[in-house]
Parts: structure tokens; C-alpha cells; sequence
């Protein structure tokens, strides 16, 4: 959601949908994992990306996990219908990260270019520190980034 700069409130209200009316953050206090998420990007900017990044490695996901994990991040990248550079170049990382097949995904999302391009082939799925993207996303100063409040709603 920050890697524009902003949390836009499409992108909560799509977050409060999830959390509502999907199993997806089931056992998760997703209000406060957010204001914790919030608060490390605030301080750490690009560094809490290569720590997230970090903590994916450590974990070992099926195929339905690693999907979720894509349709998420993809939900909140078009949740504001402004999709921002910064947004393509983290779903296409983090899709480098992922063992799911280009198959899988395909049918799943259909046809969608930048996870299929040969920038994702040649470049991104090459093993490398996450310090590449780091260095590729340029993030806007944050002056306030809000708290996020998932109790409450806007519809």
C-alpha cells in the first residue's frame, strides 16, 4: 500500500472488504499489524520491503498460500485505480519469489502482462538481494502516513 508514498483510503476499504468478507486474515489482528507495518515504514521506509522480503524466504507456502499472497497484493495495487510503478515493481518481486508456475497464476488471474514479460524472465527471477528492487523503487517522501482503522467503515 506505501510503496507510492501514500495509503490511499480505496486501498484500506479494500483491505476492510478482505478482512470482513474473506478467511484470508482469519487469526490475524489485521488493525493492528497494520499500524505496526505502518510505524516500521515510516522509520525504515525501503528497508521494511527487504525485511518483508526476508521474512518470505523463511516461509514455506502451498500454492493456494502463494496465490493469496499475489491476489492481495494485487487487490490493494488496483484498489485506487491509480497503479503506480513502485506497485508493478513489487508484485513483479514478489512474484520472482514465489514458486507457484506462470500455469497456476495464468489461470487464476489470466493474462496479465508485467508477470509474464521478459523483464520478469531475464531479470527479476534471477537470484540477487533484494537491494535490486530497493534501488529500483523510488519512493516518495512520506510526510504522514495514516493510522489505519479497520473497524470502522465507510460503507
Amino acid at each position: 500500500m506505501a510503496c507510492d508514498g501514500k495509503i490511499q483510503p480505496e486501498e484500506v476499504e479494500e483491505l476492510k472488504i478482505m478482512d470482513k468478507k474473506t478467511s484470508y486474515f482469519e487469526d490475524v489482528d489485521l488493525s493492528k499489524e497494520l499500524e505496526h507495518l505502518v510505524a516500521q515504514f515510516s522509520s525504515k521506509g525501503k528497508k521494511t520491503i527487504e525485511e518483508l522480503f526476508e521474512q518470505l524466504k523463511d516461509v514455506e507456502l502451498n500454492t493456494v498460500q502463494e496465490l493469496l499472497l499475489l491476489e492481495v497484493a494485487m487487490r490493494i495495487a488496483y484498489a485506487d485505480d491509480d497503479f503506480d510503478p513502485n506497485e508493478e515493481k513489487f508484485i513483479r518481486f514478489l512474484r520472482s519469489k514465489l514458486k507457484v508456475h506462470d500455469e497456476t497464476i495464468l489461470d487464476r488471474f489470466g493474462k496479465v502482462d508485467f508477470l509474464f514479460d521478459q523483464d520478469y524472465r531475464n531479470e527479476i527471477i534471477a537470484e540477487g538481494p533484494q537491494a535490486n528492487l530497493l534501488d529500483s523503487i523510488i519512493i516518495p517522501q512520506i510526510k504522514e502516513l495514516v493510522s489505519i482503522d479497520l473497524t470502522r467503515s465507510n460503507g
